[in-house]
């Protein structure tokens, strides 16, 4: 049966396989992608602040098995293949950072416990009282006498389910009575445990679900840097659940709180879908199995299983830029200057004013040096800054109504930041990316597009932050 299982969870992992041969879908707000021009920037996962996703991103649901086995009392006595079953896996997770997220995982099946029949308190009676050992219990069912011998001796449950139907009358009818290969008599006809002497064991069947929520981080992302594409990744994972073993072959139903734990190795096959082997372990109290040993007071279950993930809403993390405050703080002087001015202004009385001459359409000629609306940038970016792209939008509109203009766009960068060299290759950045911008967003002819860069030996303006900045020159 576990070989059908194995099966056709390996067709399905398969067939899952020949989906990522789709394409992925482009963001051009991926930290890590060549945007207009951009080197490659790379952003200290734990030491950047990232921006917050909406509450529908970020979510990985997975699906897979694999195999698991229990480890408690008398189980190692028994052989390693009768102890390993499968074990089916269903997780539902959610990314609250690009470092830490939580998941709720479901398992659960078959586990292959064994028993010698020594010693032992059994949850069936009373409750792991040890009330039935020998004579204290007389009537409950599968009590065998009242022998001065059994006194101190257990009657394991699962032996009123160990039955020889091989045994036959003079009729020829079948005599049911107890397997003798791990129940015998001893000199006062009591049924007891030979098994341990004879070292012969019985196998456990437990029937069980369990559901945990753990905390996971992802290693790689904890310690270097944030890279969306990062095709291995390793994700350690802890946390707590409740598992609940279903009554069988004379156990009683039993639900126990438990801790849970493991690694989970990551593989990126596209944007949305991954390749999950998990390696995690549960410690339950001893109880679970249904028997509470002289020696061990917790017990536990191992898995190894493979799943596929797929990924819900955003994928990606964007990088929330820090505002230059000092910048923020001077133009808000100016615009409370302005409207110092402004309510000055409308105090006084307006004279009336002669009409307007007609409007007349601005043609290029050898008086025009530049267009009056420069793309300005952040300290130490060369990155478009969204409330920066209407600019772009008058420099193109401009060219396009002109098209036997040429322009040249000139990067600058302030001279109180940085040094010459770095500069000039940061006003470099800003210049190349204002002209891709032109030619690949707007359409404009690249043979009009001249690109220039000064660094921070030319400062077009008295205030240092506005020259951060790329100009349009008309030639």
């Amino acid at each position: 049966m576990n070989k059908k299982v194995f099966f056709t969870t390996f067709l399905f992992i398969a067939s899952l396989f020949s989906l990522t041969a789709q394409e992925e879908s482009s963001r051009t707000l991926i930290v890590d992608e060549v945007e207009y021009g951009q080197p490659n920037q790379t952003y200290n996962t734990y030491k950047t602040t990232w921006k917050k996703n909406r509450f529908k991103d970020n979510w990985i649901i997975s699906l897979g098995g694999g195999a698991q086995t229990y480890f408690g009392i008398d189980d190692s006595k028994g052989p390693t293949q009768d102890r390993v079953t499968f074990a089916p896996q269903f997780s539902i997770a959610k990314y609250f950072s690009p470092i830490w997220g939580l998941r709720l995982n479901f398992t659960g099946g078959s586990l292959h416990g064994f028993n010698d029949g020594s010693f032992g308190t059994y949850v069936k009676w009373n409750h792991g009282t040890k009330d039935y050992m020998g004579q204290s219990v007389v009537g409950t069912p599968g009590y065998p006498n009242t022998s001065p011998s059994a006194s101190m001796l257990t009657w394991d449950p699962a032996w009123n389910h160990m039955f020889d139907l091989t045994l036959k009358d003079a009729n020829g009818n079948t005599i049911p009575g107890y397997n003798t290969d791990i129940i015998g008599l001893d000199g006062d006809n009591y049924y007891w445990r030979p098994g341990r002497e004879q070292g012969k064991l019985y196998m456990q069947h437990i029937k069980y679900v369990q559901a945990n929520i753990d905390f996971m981080f992802d290693f790689f992302n904890l310690v270097g840097n944030y890279n969306p594409k990062r095709f291995f990744e390793i994700t350690p994972f802890g946390g707590i659940g409740i598992y609940n073993a279903f009554s069988n072959m004379g156990s009683v139903n039993m639900l126990v709180a438990g801790v849970h734990g493991g690694l989970i190795t990551k593989f990126r096959l596209s944007e949305r879908l991954g390749l999950n082997a998990e390696f995690s372990g549960s410690v339950v109290p001893d109880s679970f199995d249904g028997q509470i040993g002289d020696t061990k007071s917790m017990e536990g279950i191992g898995q190894a299983t493979l799943s596929v993930a797929y990924k819900f809403g955003r994928t990606d993390w964007e990088v929330a830029e820090p505002m230059d405050y000092e910048l923020v703080n001077r133009l808000n002087d100016e615009i409370n200057t302005l409207r110092e001015r402004n309510a000055k202004l409308a105090a006084k009385e307006c004279p009336t004013c002669p009409p307007p001459p007609p409007v007349v359409k601005a043609e290029p000629t050898s008086d025009v040096k530049f267009l009056p609306d420069p793309v300005f940038f952040r300290l130490d970016k060369s990155v478009i800054d969204p409330s920066e792209w209407a600019r772009i939008d008058k420099a193109a509109t401009y060219l396009t109504e002109h098209p036997d203009v040429n322009v040249v766009v000139t990067g600058y960068a302030d001279k109180k930041t940085g040094n010459p060299q770095y500069n000039m290759k940061l006003s470099e950045r800003r210049a190349k990316t204002v002209a891709q911008a032109l030619i690949e967003q707007y359409g404009i002819n690249p043979l009009r597009v001249s690109i220039n860069w000064s660094g921070d030996k030319i400062q077009p303006f008295k205030i240092n932050e506005w020259n951060r900045v790329v100009i349009f020159v008309i030639e």
